[in-house]
């Protein structure tokens, strides 16, 4: 399926390749802009819990919409789930649900059916979907949503020969500096269907101590977080300790200190993580920094 689902999205692949863009004070001044992927977002509502949400699970709102054929919107507004896991296909079924929308293969993640639109090989018209204007490497059932995304579905011929798109990254403070260091590397399990993500990967040790800044390339049928920072710390030849378990211990020299209350911490482009570092996916372009500081709860 997943050989299948990956040929399927090849041809509209979207490369987040462009990285945080510089900006005038004056621009900064005018406040935030809207990107192009950020849709107008409706009035349609759904709020709900999905199987398995317990005590500690977050809560996401994610912008949703689904346009069908002749630019119908079947949905327009927020879905807010309670999910241990925050699949995209979590999202995609509440949304349908509330509407009462027929759907086939929101489960397996190849999406054929929403509403009265169904896939249409002879006339190569399908239904596909973007996050914040790129396309995805998996079924929406593989796909972790981020707070406050924007998923857009469409029911439209594909055009195979179109050049990938680019879409427009958001930036903020969170975009450091990125040093020169450079590890390209495979992950366990990866073959040929599997994409190849660049990240921006910084790791602060004490009294600012810069054990590893630049870009890990990585080819991997998962994109995990705890992957692109193993690659780094193999690279460094760090000791580390916890990365494959999620709560990391050790980097370098440097161990959490539950008596002063210093421990190892992450953001993605600016966010803290509300899973380890082993179950946070991630995706072309991202900011990983690695901090050892106080924590302040």
């Amino acid at each position: 399926m997943k050989k299948g689902f990956r040929w399927l999205f090849m041809g509209l692949m979207i490369i987040g390749l462009a990285g945080c863009k510089g900006g005038s004070s004056e621009a900064v001044s005018e406040g935030p802009q809207k990107l192009d992927w950020q849709f107008d977002v409706g009035d349609d509502v759904v709020t709900g819990e999905t199987e398995g949400a317990g005590e500690w699970s977050p809560t996401y709102k994610v912008n949703l919409k689904i346009v069908g054929g002749g630019d119908t919107v079947l949905f327009n507004g927020t879905v807010t789930l309670k999910s241990p896991a925050m699949m995209g296909s979590e999202f995609l079924k509440a949304a349908v649900t509330e509407k009462g929308l027929a759907q086939e293969g929101i489960d397996t993640g190849f999406v054929t059916t929403l509403g009265d639109y169904t896939n249409n090989a002879e006339d190569n018209i399908y239904w596909t979907f973007t996050v914040n204007g790129a396309s995805s490497d998996w079924g929406v059932n593989q796909y972790q949503m981020r707070n406050n995304d924007y998923m857009l579905w469409t029911y439209a011929v594909v055009d195979w020969s179109a050049p990938p798109v680019v879409p427009e990254r958001e930036t903020g403070d969170w975009c450091f500096e990125v040093g020169a260091d450079r590890v390209t590397a495979e992950a366990e399990g990866a073959g040929e269907w599997s994409p190849t993500y660049k990240v921006n990967l910084k790791i602060v040790g004490g009294g600012d101590d810069v054990l590893f800044n630049g870009i890990v390339t990585l080819k991997s049928p998962a994109m995990m977080g705890s992957e692109f920072l193993k690659a780094a710390v193999t690279e460094k030849g760090l000791a580390q300790e916890g990365i494959d378990t999620g709560f990391v211990t050790t980097l370098g020299d440097y161990t959490n200190n539950a008596e002063d209350n210093i421990y190892w911490s992450f953001t993605v482009n600016g966010v803290s993580s509300d899973w380890g570092v082993n179950q946070y996916q991630m995706r072309e372009g991202d900011y990983m920094l690695w901090t050892y500081a106080e924590m302040v709860w």
